[in-house]
């Protein structure tokens, strides 16, 4: 998708990804064992535990180096503004989300975020619909099948795709259509369908890389951690439209994680 992406090992950054942007400082404390988390709906976990190993060698051999040398060459201020770039892509998404799950009001606030980072912000670098108090949120179809009353099933780990469900899953797929360049046959939408999903999944995993090793360094078991973290997340995703990661039981701090509420250095 070209403005949102939810690889397996970006739990903590399902809802960065799609519609954030911000300032990131010191580190974040990590969460405690597992075994303090609510039991989970995991009746696959031996599945779901092969897949998350076999993704979390993936992301220590390419994509957390890929983000150290992103983070490395680029400049906050850059990476804040392609996050913001990249969350503006996924604006239509959101609205047609809104507006099927009833959410007039926030269809109105994401049109009108679309309509002046689009232009006077140009392309979306730059937040100026945020200075003007026009708050921004993202919603996928996963969520919206969560509001129209269809269960998750069974909490699921898809390869190099993320903690996920079926129904999520499936949500994901219908995502696919929501973006237009789905649509174009040509070469060069193709090579921009790939350019943006490759710097979109770059930029999220820049995002989280000291919150995930902080979590994986002080928990006795990464998967169960990562599991109780990203359904709950979820879940306040489909509860009001944003992850509250305050919220969570043992997680004190998220400065880690860039996110739209800090000034614009």
């Amino acid at each position: 998708m070209a403005g949102k992406i939810s690889p397996l090992f970006l739990a903590l950054a399902a809802a960065m990804a799609a519609g954030s942007a911000g300032a990131q400082e010191p580190a974040a404390e990590p969460p405690s064992d597992a075994a303090a988390a609510p039991a989970s709906n995991d009746p696959w976990e031996g599945f779901n535990r092969k897949i998350f190993g076999f993704n979390d060698a993936v992301d220590g051999a390419v994509f957390v180096p890929a983000a150290k040398a992103y983070r490395a060459t680029t400049p906050k201020a850059g990476r804040r503004g392609i996050r913001r770039f990249l969350a503006n892509l996924g604006s239509p998404s959101t609205f047609v989300n809104d507006l099927l799950q009833g959410e007039f009001g926030r269809a109105g606030k994401t049109l009108s975020r679309f309509a002046i980072n689009s232009t006077i912000g140009a392309g979306g670098f730059a937040d100026p619909a945020g200075k003007m108090g026009i708050e921004g949120h993202s919603e996928d179809f996963g969520q919206t099948l969560a509001v129209w009353g269809v269960d998750s099933g069974p909490y699921l780990v898809l390869p190099l795709l993320g903690p996920s469900s079926p129904r999520d899953a499936f949500g994901a797929v219908a995502e696919l259509g929501l973006q237009p360049l789905t649509y174009v046959r040509t070469r060069p939408a193709t090579y921009a369908r790939l350019s943006l999903a490759a710097t979109n999944l770059v930029s999220a995993r820049e995002n989280v890389l000291d919150p995930l090793a902080e979590i994986e360094a002080n928990s006795l078991d990464y998967y169960s951690s990562l599991r109780s973290f990203a359904t709950q997340a979820r879940a306040r995703e489909i509860r009001n439209g944003e992850a509250d990661y305050d919220a969570l039981p043992s997680f004190d701090d998220f400065d880690d994680i860039e996110t739209e509420e800090e000034p614009t250095e």
